[in-house]
């Protein structure tokens, strides 16, 4: 036999790693000879130079072989000819071309390249080639660092569905309800060559490569985005057992970023990333593979405080709205035993206007320090000026949240965590605005509240005379005394916290910390692009900071990004709009009909940007033949998924309203939330049934969310504005706000009632009958959002 052609490479030990080949072509003939061996089962390497050379490997090749060839793309190689100086070549490109199943083949599966946007104004083109692998246009499948732009626009049209795989290419009722459901799929074939896609990409864009030490955002973009197809690939296991062999090759892949997301080069927020995508598809993972993603998730929360970081005297600050400091200092003396004392010797300095009440606790440290207790009173915006010194281990505050108008002020603080702190924010539905206190300070072990947090006053004056937030603040000092877990911080505070509703979900704490699974999945926003983690599909590592633009909100403007790159305050903004769903819910029974009690399971969370050309998919509910890409707005609701109410909900918005001020959003997002839950049936019934019931309730909703501190003019605008955007009459907001009364606030109605909603329909036929005959008109266009 003939010696063999080989492929010589450098080894990192200082040797040469030899690698046989068969020659197809040589010269002009070499790249007829690839597009040829590029429909052959094989590994295939396209060497380009002085005179250019088609070979393929000699089988079999083994895993590291090939993946070492994908490193080395567009680097030079030997290539040695039997009897020949070696000759230098460059690898201009490697195909991995699995072998074919033998197996009839489906009427419906591609013999040709398939395009996945056709038709979508504006989409970048992405199609599908026979392989299975993605490409921009039809033709070679790309590999290695060329494959990173389509899999790219992959991972955009994979994060844009949630509840199809590859089982299905195109959702139902995608641009034509009317029309059959189309039966194209990713074939088990296919996914062997999309495996293969995204392999070479990992390869020659890993975090050790040469490619991401020059280019480590670039680099890393493409591992993201290869991350998300595969995690797309695990889960169409749990819809076709065909795919089982192909999504236990995808999670190893995953895991195998997990394990090599290490080094200078490396992106920590794309490690935790791909651990909440294996979380995620744990369903579809085996059994070994779901026990390791669950200790990888564990590893990314702090289990307990650093306690042998912090020696010496702990100092807490409590920061209480004025009206509850006097009554909270009185409990902690009357009821706990802690003791007031002159400042001690060293103590820091109040902030400016205040002054601290310093109390000692009755019980000390591990160290056997004094735990003491700086309290004062303050305002949402300088409540977390104690973040910033570093002689505190923690902050308390206890304040109302005005339904989410004093989180908004408090969260422009510009206080720069400093040091390690513990936090606990006792308020009212603290869970719908904790993205944002994380954002602010992201390395601090943070405790919201998920309810209202209870209080009693009674006290001399009317002062507060008890009080859950500090019963369980005592609690959270006495476990940090003890080195407890977060875990178990969190169980001692249950033992103490007041009865709830959500009480009958088994698990539930009033206050949420860093160890709750709730808030690993659900709260956190790692790269601010306005979708939670949990369903962001695809982290986008490209975020581009917009800002919003109020007077403009409701003007259409090019955000000059992809809908994925969209972050700033256009995304925090998408943020509020979604935490204040989740206290509309909670405090409004024209929402208490949800299934599961929904409403009180903070189901909404910010579901990112869109546009026409990347619609979101598998959209429930809406009017015959609107199209999806166009609304301002869009709310997904997703049946069926974990948790207690056994439904989430998506809010979104167009990317050309990401400047529309966080006040315009709130307002467009609950009137598609709402319009949406009309539709699908999620709402119904008495005092809602008929078209003008309906659109009183968005009308008594729009005016809820507009109850916060502001000039009225403005206010006034907006409402305005909200108006015209969705096609409703010129309605007074302040004959709409005069039906949530205060009888409706004290039963915890503050975004409308059905008793209000009567009183409304009555009141318009009083006052302004024409608008009463447009909110019961059958053109079912009133109340809706206009397209952009």
């Amino acid at each position: 036999m003939a010696d063999p052609i080989l492929l010589r490479f450098r080894a990192t030990s200082g040797g040469n790693v030899d690698v046989p080949v068969l020659l197809a072509g040589a010269g002009n003939a070499a790249a007829a000879r690839w597009k040829d061996a590029l429909r052959t089962p094989g590994v295939h390497v396209l060497l380009e130079g002085d005179r250019d050379y088609a070979v393929t490997l000699a089988p079999p090749a083994s895993e590291a072989t090939i993946q070492m060839l994908q490193a080395n793309r567009k680097k030079s190689v030997r290539v040695v000819f039997p009897g020949r100086t070696p000759v230098r070549r460059r690898i201009a490109d490697v195909a991995v071309v699995p072998p074919k199943q033998i197996r009839p083949a489906a009427a419906h599966e591609a013999a040709e390249a398939l395009d996945l946007t056709a038709g979508r104004e504006g989409a970048p083109s992405l199609w599908l080639l026979p392989d299975g692998s993605f490409a921009t246009e039809p033709g070679p499948p790309p590999r290695g660092l060329d494959a990173g732009p389509t899999l790219v626009r992959a991972a955009r049209w994979v994060s844009s569905r949630r509840t199809t795989t590859f089982e299905r290419l195109f959702p139902p009722s995608a641009f034509h309800p009317d029309e059959p459901l189309r039966p194209e799929r990713l074939t088990g074939a296919q996914a062997a060559g999309l495996l293969a896609q995204a392999r070479s990409a990992l390869a020659a864009a890993g975090a050790n490569t040469e490619y991401a030490r020059t280019e480590p955002i670039a680099a890393a973009q493409i591992r993201s985005a290869a991350l998300t197809v595969l995690s797309h690939l695990v889960a169409t296991a749990l819809r076709d057992p065909e795919f089982r062999a192909a999504a236990d090759h995808a999670s190893a892949l995953m895991f195998a970023l997990v394990a090599g997301e290490t080094g200078p080069s490396a992106v920590p927020a794309l490690r935790a990333h791909a651990i909440q995508l294996l979380s995620m598809r744990a369903p579809a993972l085996s059994a070994a593979d779901r026990e390791l993603a669950r200790s990888l998730v564990r590893s990314l929360v702090r289990e307990a405080p650093p306690y042998d970081a912090l020696p010496g005297p702990w100092r807490f600050a409590m920061c209480s709205a004025r009206d509850f400091h006097e009554g909270e200092v009185d409990i902690f003396i009357d009821r706990y035993d802690f003791r007031e004392i002159e400042a001690p010797e060293g103590s820091p300095k109040p902030p400016k206007y205040a002054t601290y009440r310093v109390l000692e606790a009755p019980f000390r440290t591990p160290s056997g320090d004094p735990v003491w207790l700086y309290a004062r009173a303050a305002r949402p915006d300088d409540e977390n000026l104690e973040m910033a010194d570093p002689t505190f281990v923690g902050v308390f505050i206890n304040r109302h949240a005005q339904l989410g108008a004093y989180d908004m002020r408090a969260a422009t603080a510009t206080v720069r965590q400093a040091g390690y702190k513990i936090m606990m924010n006792a308020q009212c539905a603290g869970l719908t605005t904790r993205f944002a206190i994380a954002r602010a300070f992201p390395d601090a072990d943070i405790y919201s509240s998920w309810d209202s947090t209870y209080f009693r006053n009674g006290g001399p004056d009317g002062k507060m005379n008890a009080s859950e937030g500090v019963d369980c603040f005592v609690e959270l000092l006495r476990g940090m005394c003890e080195k407890e877990a977060h875990a178990e911080i969190e169980a001692r505070m249950r033992r103490v916290q007041w009865h709830h509703a959500q009480a009958r979900f088994p698990g539930f704490s009033q206050f949420i910390g860093p160890g709750n699974p709730l808030v690993v999945a659900r709260f956190q926003d790692v790269n601010r692009d306005g979708r939670a983690d949990l369903y962001d599909g695809f982290l986008d590592l490209t975020i581009a900071e917009l800002a919003e633009d109020l007077r403009a909100s409701l003007t259409p403007r090019d955000p000059g990004v992809a809908p994925s790159q969209i972050g700033g305050e256009a995304a925090t903004g998408l943020g509020w709009a979604a935490g204040s769903m989740n206290r509309v819910t909670q405090y409004s029974d024209l929402w208490s009909d949800l299934p599961g009690q929904s409403e009180l399971f903070y189901i909404f969370h910010a579901g990112g940007f869109y546009d026409q050309g990347e619609p979101p998919a598998d959209v429930p509910g809406g009017l015959p033949g609107e199209r999806i890409g166009a609304l301002p707005a869009v709310c997904r609701y997703v049946r069926e998924t974990d948790g207690p109410a056994g439904m989430q909900a998506d809010v979104m918005m167009h990317a050309r309203l990401s400047h529309a001020g966080k006040e315009l959003k709130r307002l467009l997002c609950a009137a598609d939330a709402m319009w949406r839950a009309f539709d699908t049936g999620l709402l119904d019934g008495p005092p809602m049934h008929t078209p003008a019931g309906k659109r009183g309730a968005v009308l008594l909703t729009l005016a809820g969310l507009l109850e916060f501190p502001a000039d009225q003019n403005f206010v006034d605008g907006l409402w305005a504005m909200a108006l015209e955007a969705l096609r409703f009459p010129a309605i007074s907001r302040s004959l709409v706000r005069g039906c949530i009364t205060e009888a409706d606030h004290q039963a915890s109605n503050y975004y409308g009632s059905r008793r209000g909603l009567v009183q409304l329909l009555e009141d318009l036929k009083k006052s302004d009958p024409l608008a009463l005959s447009m909110l019961e008109s059958e053109d079912p266009k009133v109340g809706r959002a206009k397209e952009i």
